[in-house]
């Protein structure tokens, strides 16, 4: 297998497509720059056609057409194509999407044979229709076809990514086939409320980690104050794109229906801030207390989900030395709480007496640690608690101290076993 660097799909359901203008759809892809696109939901020649028009890079929508099974690979530079048209040799993923859940049977279509074939090669299956099916009455669940893929992982050399069209962007769960290594399914964002865009990174060994983002967050929509009316509001006056938003004068906004002159400063506002890519303070709130005159310590956690079972990786950077430090769990752990104890001992040793801070670590990180602390590492849970902690999440957003060119990065629903998009790239 050539390379090792991760496949990027981009997943658009259709309750999300539906709320996306053109302008939205090219915002949203240049956001992710994701490798391909995926719409896992029924066939919808409009909003195909509407991605198709504005993207770059292949749109895979397995309902559509009349084929059962779709193949392509990605090649090293990061192109995905058909199948046949690269030596799996040198390929670094297979992306198998199947038109519904019960094809999932028909092994000797799905998976390629032969001197098609490759060791070790990741497989990212797509089945559009694929959700857990839950009985209220004995409060079990199931996974449809799930003898099936325990069949076509057997088959396999290399990881089978799993990827469920209907099940929610947050959703990764390993299924248990009764032998062997269990199934791991991972959500695409679909279902009854899909209203989210998920971008899955499908690593070589297997693991997946995952960016969601809400559809309104892209386009006149990711401006603070413009809901469904203003949005149309903005069009009927030929308003489109941020750009012109912010080109806009704050008296003409202000005459807008429903619209007023503290919300026009604040929509042009931030419109500037999206556009130019620099933070807006609005307020005097001074930053979060540091202690003992030290710059803080800045923390991140990558886990497997929003209910995690491991904490992959703590990373600590130190300000003050340029000093980035990362204890990174195996993605199997035979010992989970190896890697919690390791973070706790050198955080205490090193940096007791400083500043920690986070981003959105008051909804995630910080609970997050004392729940693996409680358990792994009980002896520094009071040490924990007495840590002087701070989210710039909560100072920057929560208190409208400033205005954000990266709001819709606090949507994010999903962590996952690999580091952020940004830092993956650089």
């Amino acid at each position: 297998m050539a390379g090792d660097s991760s496949f990027d799909l981009l997943s658009i359901p259709a309750h999300a497509g539906h709320r996306l203008s053109r302008t939205a759809i090219e915002d949203a892809l240049a956001y992710f720059d994701s490798d391909a696109v995926c719409l896992p939901g029924e066939f919808d020649p409009e909003l195909y056609g509407g991605v198709r028009k504005v993207a770059t890079v292949p749109v895979i929508a397995p309902r559509a057409g009349t084929g059962h099974v779709g193949h392509h690979r990605r090649t090293p530079e990061g192109e995905v194509v058909d199948q046949a048209a690269v030596d799996p040799t040198t390929a670094t993923h297979e992306l198998v999407s199947v038109r519904e859940r019960s094809v999932l049977s028909e092994i000797d279509e799905i998976l390629p044979n032969g001197e098609d074939a490759a060791e070790d090669l990741p497989t990212v299956l797509v089945v559009p229709d694929l959700a857990v099916q839950h009985d209220p009455t004995t409060l079990t669940a199931r996974l449809p076809h799930l003898d099936a893929l325990a069949e076509i992982r057997n088959v396999l050399s290399g990881p089978l990514i799993v990827l469920a069209g209907r099940q929610p962007a947050n959703y990764h769960h390993p299924w248990d086939t009764g032998g062997g290594e269990p199934v791991t399914v991972h959500g695409m964002g679909g279902g009854a409320d899909g209203s989210r865009l998920t971008l899955l990174s499908c690593t070589a060994s297997g693991a997946v980690a995952g960016e969601s983002v809400d559809a309104d967050s892209f386009g006149l929509r990711a401006i603070h104050g413009v809901g469904a009316k203003t949005e149309a509001s903005l069009h009927q006056q030929g308003i489109t794109t941020r750009s012109g938003l912010a080109e806009t004068p704050v008296a003409t906004l202000a005459d807008l229906s429903g619209v007023g002159r503290d919300s026009a400063e604040r929509m042009h506002a931030h419109a500037e801030v999206i556009e130019t890519g620099d933070p807006l303070r609005l307020t005097n709130v001074s930053l979060p207390a540091l202690r003992n005159g030290r710059q803080p310590i800045c923390l991140d956690i990558e886990t497997d989900g929003l209910s995690p079972t491991v904490v992959w990786q703590f990373g600590i950077y130190d300000p003050e030395t340029d000093e980035y430090t990362a204890f990174i769990e195996d993605e199997t752990p035979s010992e989970p709480g190896r890697n919690v104890r390791q973070f706790c001992d050198h955080l205490f040793a090193s940096h007791a007496e400083r500043t920690i801070l986070t981003w959105n670590g008051d909804g995630f990180d910080y609970p997050v640690i004392e729940q693996f602390v409680r358990q792994h590492a009980p002896e520094y849970v009071e040490a924990w608690q007495d840590l002087w902690k701070h989210d710039l999440y909560s100072w920057g957003c929560g208190t409208g101290t400033r205005s954000s060119p990266a709001g819709r990065t606090n949507s994010t629903t999903w962590r996952g076993p690999s580091a952020t998009r940004a830092a993956r790239r650089d």
